[in-house]
Parts: structure tokens; C-alpha cells; sequence
């Protein structure tokens, strides 16, 4: 599927088949494709601690815990020919749970001495304390495209992993950082008919760095990190209820969102994804899975600098749609992007975390 280039002169790198992206303040105009805005409709309000476009689709319990695990990733690319590094660059990205660094706190904690005064059904202060202390290894991810040369004149330096609700940057390498997909890469994610063409990426568009197992981290710490959905019977189901948390730091357009110019206003693009400075939650759910099952589309709202934000399932409405109870906010996807189809519809991408 060849996108169409008659309004986007100012843009240096062109992928082919696809409409990946990032979001740059740089002066030399360094700009991707813009992502997608489903629905229009959608409003952002608050919800516990949290900021959600539709507070329907998530309980207020499970909404403020993922609201703590946002990560936006700021990228810097440097001019081969003159040395000069580019403005910013941000996406997202995410922090998968792994093994376990600290000791599990037992199942029946110990009780507090009786003494006159305190609460013999309390846990002892060294208990408690390993209760809010736990920590993870964690595996950071996002998408291959946020960590890519621009064309033959700017090349990938590093990459800046906040995690925004512990306000803690840690540089990250990635592992296909500056990464050039083989010719026989490339992910059907949708057929094509005689009436419409197919949509194919160029290659599973996530990378991963290597697992951070610093007790000293603050990035080990619990509640920055998602489990991911590891059982062997779970599969992408059309009709899974899925969303992401997102940060960012800067006001949106009408082309950071894949809409025409005029067709939005500032306040109207504020409504819809929330205010800049904060974690919103953006939720919508599963609608076509890719022939191979290794990706698949959705109907998150999302807006140039949404790529490489893990996608999660939600914990309201998901029967009969092969979800369990223990699957609720466990990781399923990276988001990569959006297309317009030939009928018209608009559609996001994510691919599935391997």
C-alpha cells in the first residue's frame, strides 16, 4: 500500500509502506508520517489518579496503575557530513517485567509483637517494607523505526528512556538500533483483494535492549513495568478491548494527529488526547488481525510520537474474547503506526512482543 506524498513536501523520510512515526521540534524539518485519529469523538477526563478517553472501557483501579508506567523516549540522530546533532526526537517505549530481584514476602507475614496500643494484624516494619519495595529486571522496548538512520544524512545517536511517573532518564541502547531490514522481512498485515490493496510493513517493527538488573535502578522498581501475557493458548482476537498510556510534553496539530489542517483546533486535539505535561490513557480495541498472527490492527486514538508505547488489554467488557482475568493490563504490543484504507476507514498498527 503506496501512500500518497501530494501534501507531505517537508517530509525527508519516506517509508514505503507505512505511516510510522515520531515527533520532532527540529529546525531542519525532520519529520515523519503523522499516525491516526480514529475517533473524533473521544473525550480525555480524569478518573481516580489517572486521564482517560473513555473511562467505560477501564476500571479506575486498573487505569492508575498503568498510568504509572509510561515512558516517553527522546531520540537524537547526528549529520554525517557536518557533525551537527538534531533537535529531539520522541516516541515511547516500555519496560517488560522480568525476573524477580528481590525476595517474594511471604504469604502469611508475620505479625507485630502484641503491645499495647498496635495492630497485632499488621505485617512487622521489615515485611512492609519488602512489600513496597519490590524489584524487577526489566526488559526496555519500543519500535525499530524510533531508533533508525533518516535517510543517508542523519544517523541514529542514542536514545533517552524517561520514565515519567519516578522522573528518572536512562540512556538505552537498543538492540537494532540503526537496523537495515533483509529484503525477505517484510509483515502482510493485511491481504489484498481485487478491490483494495494489502498493507505490509518492513519487517516486526520492535526491538528490545538488554534486561536491566540493577537492584540500584530506579527502573527495577515494580510499578514501572508490565507483565506481558506469556500463556501459550492466548492469540490477538478481533473484539479485545486493548489500550496504552502515553507522555508528552508538547502541544499537538491537526497533522500530528493525520487530520487535515483546520480540520481540528488545539483545544478540540486537547479535549481528545488531554493535557501535554501528563499521562493520558487512550483505549479502543482489536480490529483485524494480520494472516501471520504476528500483528494487528486497532482503533486507539494516537498522534505523531505515540510509536513504540506498549499496548495493553483492558479489564471491562473482554468475555467471550479469549481474555482472562489474569490477562488484565499484561503487555500484548508495541504501536507502530496508522493507515487510511481505500474505503476510507483509519486504522493503527502494533506489533506483537517477541
Amino acid at each position: 500500500n503506496t501512500m500518497a506524498d501530494d501534501n507531505r513536501v517537508d517530509i525527508k523520510r519516506t517509508r514505503r509502506y507505512s505511516e510510522a512515526s515520531c515527533a520532532s521540534s527540529g529546525s531542519h524539518g525532520r519529520r515523519r508520517f503523522p499516525e491516526k485519529l480514529v475517533d473524533k469523538s473521544r473525550r480525555v477526563a480524569s478518573q481516580g489518579a489517572a486521564d482517560v478517553d473513555n473511562g467505560a472501557n477501564i476500571t479506575t483501579g486498573l487505569a492508575n496503575i498503568v498510568s504509572q508506567k509510561a515512558c516517553q523516549l527522546e531520540m537524537r540522530l547526528k549529520n554525517v557530513v557536518t557533525g551537527e546533532l538534531s533537535a529531539p526526537c520522541w516516541g515511547q517505549a516500555g519496560l517488560i517485567r522480568a525476573d524477580r530481584l528481590t525476595a517474594s514476602p511471604p504469604e502469611n507475614p508475620p505479625k507485630k509483637r502484641a503491645v499495647i496500643g498496635t495492630d497485632t494484624g499488621k505485617p512487622t516494619i521489615g515485611v512492609a517494607s519488602s512489600l513496597r519495595s519490590s524489584r524487577f529486571a526489566v526488559i526496555p522496548l519500543t519500535c525499530i523505526h524510533n531508533v533508525e538512520d533518516e535517510g543517508d544524512s542523519w544517523e541514529f545517536v542514542r536514545s533517552e528512556l524517561t520514565a515519567v511517573s519516578a522522573n528518572v532518564t536512562y540512556e538505552v541502547s537498543f538492540e537494532k538500533a540503526r537496523y537495515k531490514p533483509g529484503p525477505n522481512e517484510s509483515v502482510v498485515i493485511r491481504t489484498g483483494n481485487t478491490s483494495e490493496a494489502g498493507i505490509t510493513w518492513d519487517y516486526h517493527d520492535m526491538t528490545k535492549a538488554d534486561k536491566i538488573d540493577n537492584l540500584e535502578s530506579f527502573l527495577t522498581r515494580k510499578n514501572l513495568s508490565f507483565q506481558e501475557v506469556v500463556r501459550d493458548d492466548y492469540e490477538f482476537q478481533v473484539g479485545q478491548k486493548v489500550g496504552m498510556a502515553v507522555f508528552r510534553s508538547f502541544e499537538l496539530s491537526a497533522d500530528d494527529t493525520g487530520m487535515p489542517s483546520n480540520s481540528v483546533t488545539a483545544d478540540e486535539l486537547r479535549q481528545i488526547f488531554g493535557r501535554e505535561g501528563r499521562v493520558n490513557i487512550y483505549t479502543g480495541q482489536i480490529a483485524n488481525v494480520s494472516p501471520g498472527k504476528e500483528a494487528f490492527e486497532h482503533n486507539i486514538n494516537t498522534f505523531r510520537g505515540c510509536s513504540g508505547a506498549v499496548i495493553f488489554l483492558l479489564d471491562v467488557d473482554q468475555e467471550g474474547l479469549g481474555v482472562m482475568e489474569s490477562d488484565y493490563g499484561k503487555a500484548i504490543g508495541v504501536h507502530v503506526g496508522g493507515d487510511q484504507l481505500g474505503d476510507g476507514t483509519i486504522v493503527n498498527f502494533a506489533f506483537k512482543i517477541i
